[in-house]
Formats: C-alpha cells, structure tokens, sequence
C-alpha cells in the first residue's frame, strides 16, 4: 500500500477486481455460461417476482429526455428508501446538474434506465451511461420491503436481455468496487487499483499517512468482525436503522 520509490512515496490504498460482462452473442448464449444451479436460482426468482405480481412482471425502460423525467421523479422516491440513501448519502442523485447531465446524454442515446414495478408501485431502478459502446452500471438501488423478491436481481435479468437484444454495445461495466452480485453477473474481471505518486512534502504526505493509518484501523476492526462471525449481524443492523 505505502512505499517509496525513486524519491517519491506512492500510495495504493486499494485494489479490486473490476467485473464487466462481455454484451456479444446472445442472450441465451451469455445465460449458458452460468452452472446449472445458478440459472435455476434465476429462474426461480424471476418466477416468484412474477408470481408475486400476478402472473407478469411489470418493468419499463427509459431512454429519451422526455421518459427520464418521468424515471427520475419515480425512481428518486425509491432511492430515498434505500439505507444507502439514507445512511450513507449515496443514493440515486437527484440535484439539477446531475439530472441535467443525463438529459444531455439522453439526446443521443446514451443513457438506459429501467424501474421495476410490483402491482403498480415502483421497488426497484437501474441507471445506466454509455460511452464508447460502454455502458456503466451507475446506480442500483430498491425498496428494502420487498428484499425477499430480489428485486435487483431480478431487474439486472431483464435489462440484461434488453442489451443483449440490442446489440449496440460492447460492454457492461460494473465499474470500480466489488460485490457478490457483480461477481455473479460478470463474465470477465481485471485487477485495478487506486494509486497516488506525491512529493515528499510534509503536508501531502502527512494526510497520506493519517488515511494510512485509519485504513489499517477499519481493516483491522474487519479482520475482528469476520473473526467472529459478526459481519452479517451488524450489516442487518444498519440496514434496520
């Protein structure tokens, strides 16, 4: 993480696997690639979400200026539901630059954006960019009451075959972070980092060396968590606050 190198510190305070789907073929052909255990899971989710909604799935896509302002005055009341949201701050952004932003991106077709409905109440969104035959899975984000229906995991189906159909992108990028549900989806992965090259000045390398410190911190009260086993009991805590 911390070294010093040719005069200079550098500093990697983390590495991850970055997951990416590869959109070519079909989406039949991308679903075989799963073990057999894994599309049965699909299966069944997709058959009690829709079950659950009487007999059909209700989902929409939105890609014109004129659809996002309807996805993102719908899709904001979901995000605010979410413990991301509301713990962390780091919900579905609604502020007029953001909005605005994708209005602009929307106008040549560069933005997918999906919402996922249960007897006619919005549960779930997915909000999507695309550049250079990219697209970026932006936000993810439902309602918690309805955990036990998978939501997500459903809607990352049905968009996904929506792509796949398409056929005008190259690539699904899960982008920086990792997760259980990038990992199942992805089809490939590649180690990246986040790296800092600084002077050796008090003040730079200072603040350096506070983050430093606290990481190891987190990492150790982590460390002690799984030890435990007490991961999963706090993180059903905070998602209860």
């Amino acid at each position: 993480m911390l070294s010093l190198r040719d005069g200079l510190v550098r500093y990697t305070p983390r590495q991850y696997e970055r997951f990416s789907i590869d959109l070519s073929g079909s989406f039949d052909r991308y679903m075989a690639g799963f073990s057999g255990k894994t599309r049965s899971g699909f299966r069944r989710k997709l058959r009690k979400f829709a079950e659950a909604s009487e007999g059909t799935i209700d989902w929409r896509q939105y890609r014109t200026p004129e659809e996002l302002a309807i996805f993102f005055d719908t899709a904001c009341s979901v995000s605010a539901k979410t413990y991301q949201e509301r713990l962390l701050g780091i919900g579905l952004p609604s502020g007029p630059e953001f909005i605005t932003a994708a209005l602009t991106l929307s106008r040549t077709d560069n933005v997918r954006a999906y919402l996922l409905f249960l007897t006619g109440k919005p549960i779930a969104y997915l909000y999507c960019t695309a550049s250079e035959r990219i697209v970026a899975y932006d936000y993810l984000g439902y309602d918690p009451a309805y955990s036990s229906l998978s939501p997500g995991t459903v809607l990352q189906l049905l968009a996904l075959e929506t792509l796949f159909t398409e056929q005008r992108f190259a690539t699904f990028d899960f982008t920086e972070g990792e997760g259980q549900h990038k990992k199942t989806f992805s089809t490939t992965s590649r180690l990246c980092g986040d790296v800092y090259v600084l002077g050796r000045r008090f003040v730079p390398v200072s603040r350096v060396m506070l983050h430093y410190a606290t990481d190891r911190l987190s990492a150790g009260i982590g460390a002690a968590l799984d030890r435990f086993d007490l991961r999963p009991v706090v993180r059903g805590l905070v998602r209860r606050i």
